[in-house]
């Protein structure tokens, strides 16, 4: 049967998912009938910042300063006209139990925390079996099946919104620098990271950082990044995920506790 719902893109990464306490997900979600326009939209800002390269929060400096101030200026124009919306969900890791509840896999935890990102964060585009999803991860080295990660998804997304279809009709991996608009989720990411995790406070910190992230916050309408917006935040949001704990060893597993989903 052909297709005749919307198609929607997904394009997902992660920042500080090592050395640091909290790890954030993100991704921006744009239809297929926007992309194009989009990518454009981009590409006509690399030519009038002359940033050429990929952009990554890493490469930010106080040459490159203003340059990635107009790249985030250009997200918040598309978010505020709807062509496109990020979604973000902060994991402190000192609650993940990989050997208790992931059999000891980091691997299988890993993935558990992007079913639960994709699951809830995206569910306003997921209301009815009509819609489509492809999905992008930013390609990373992992035994993991992409596949299989793909049909528990579909099956999670199914019985949470009761659909009678899958809907995510792929689960991708994708490099950075072939995907713009990665790489703008990329900048916004690692301001919730660099706030998240002080690196703001550091007297060593790069000045331009703290005015990106500080001028993320501001367009975003937050005192900080460190708040968890508000449910009515459709086009940009930070969700800090509600680990439970279990058991009388106190300890924290990979679970939604039933009085606090996602807002």
């Amino acid at each position: 049967m052909e297709d005749k719902g919307p198609l929607f893109h997904i394009y997902c990464d992660e920042s500080r998912q090592v050395e640091d306490r909290f790890m954030i997900f993100g991704g921006i979600i744009v239809s297929f009938d926007d992309l194009a326009k989009t990518e454009q939209s981009i590409s006509t800002k690399r030519n009038d910042t002359q940033l050429f390269g990929e952009l990554k929060w890493t490469k930010i400096s106080n040459e490159r300063c203003d340059g990635y101030r107009d790249f985030v200026d250009l997200f918040f124009v598309k978010a505020k006209s709807g062509l496109i919306a990020f979604k973000s969900v902060v994991f402190d890791t000192s609650h993940i139990d990989y050997h208790t509840y992931h059999g000891g896999s980091k691997e299988i935890g890993f993935y558990k925390l992007w079913y639960q990102f994709l699951l809830y964060a995206f569910k306003d585009y997921c209301t009815s079996s009509q819609c489509r999803w492809k999905v992008f991860l930013d390609e990373r080295s992992s035994s993991y099946s992409l596949s299989e990660f793909k049909t528990i998804l579909n099956k999670g997304i199914r019985t949470k919104y009761n659909l009678s279809a899958d809907i995510v009709r792929s689960v991708e991996p994708i490099k950075s620098h072939n995907a713009p608009i990665l790489q703008i989720a990329d900048i916004l990411m690692g301001a919730i990271g660099f706030q998240m995790n002080d690196y703001h406070l550091r007297p060593q910190a790069r000045i331009a950082k703290i005015n990106i992230a500080h001028y993320i916050s501001e367009k975003a309408g937050l005192l900080s990044l460190k708040q968890k917006t508000a449910l009515r935040m459709k086009q940009f949001s930070i969700w800090h995920f509600p680990f439970y704990k279990a058991g009388e060893q106190g300890k924290w597993d990979l679970e939604l506790d039933t009085h606090e989903e996602y807002e």
